[in-house]
């Protein structure tokens, strides 16, 4: 039976993860696993090149070498059996389960706010802190979006919630109300 990638990614990036926490190396391990991310991400063709059967094993194997040089030995294993296993196609998917993992432990939140208009860096700051208290969270990391249909207000999406205190929906809440 094959695994999806998403649940491949899943067990893959807790195994280390837990490894890694355990031999208490989690944050050397994430920066490393980050920087063979940022390696795949900006060479799409990667992947593709070192699945593809025309190109030797021994020549696969120098370009992963070369990947695992500088690495962490945990990250270096990780990235060796991946490639044994035949299982590269997924290392990005897996490198972002094991990021959502880190930042669960370091609570840490990625957020989106929405506003009518574009906030200010000070605004932005604060909303940020606002959010970490209310999230229970140690750091929200905000991306702002601009949607003028929202009229007012701003309607937030973090972690797996949605806070609307948009003024197009409190208008429509009272339309609802007068409508009755």
């Amino acid at each position: 039976m094959k695994l999806n990638s998403i649940t491949l990614a899943k067990r893959y990036s807790r195994a280390l993860f837990e490894l890694a926490t355990e031999k208490k190396e989690l944050e050397i391990v994430a920066k490393d696993l980050n920087t063979v991310r940022d390696v795949f991400v900006s060479n799409p063709n990667y992947v593709q090149q070192l699945s593809s059967p025309s190109l030797p094993n021994k020549a696969k194997q120098v370009v992963i070498d070369t990947l695992k040089q500088d690495a962490h030995p945990l990250v270096a294993n990780f990235i060796q059996m991946i490639f044994e296993y035949q299982h590269l196609d997924a290392v990005v998917l897996i490198i972002e389960y094991f990021n959502k993992l880190v930042n669960k432990k370091n609570k840490v939140v990625y957020a989106n706010a929405i506003t009518a208009v574009e906030i200010s860096t000070a605004q932005k700051e604060k909303l940020a802190t606002h959010l970490a208290q209310h999230l229970g969270a140690n750091k929200v990391v905000l991306e702002t979006t601009i949607n003028p249909n929202i009229i007012g207000g701003v309607i937030v999406e973090a972690d797996g919630r949605i806070i609307d205190g948009s003024l197009a929906t409190k208008i429509d809440k009272i339309r609802r109300m007068l409508v009755k």
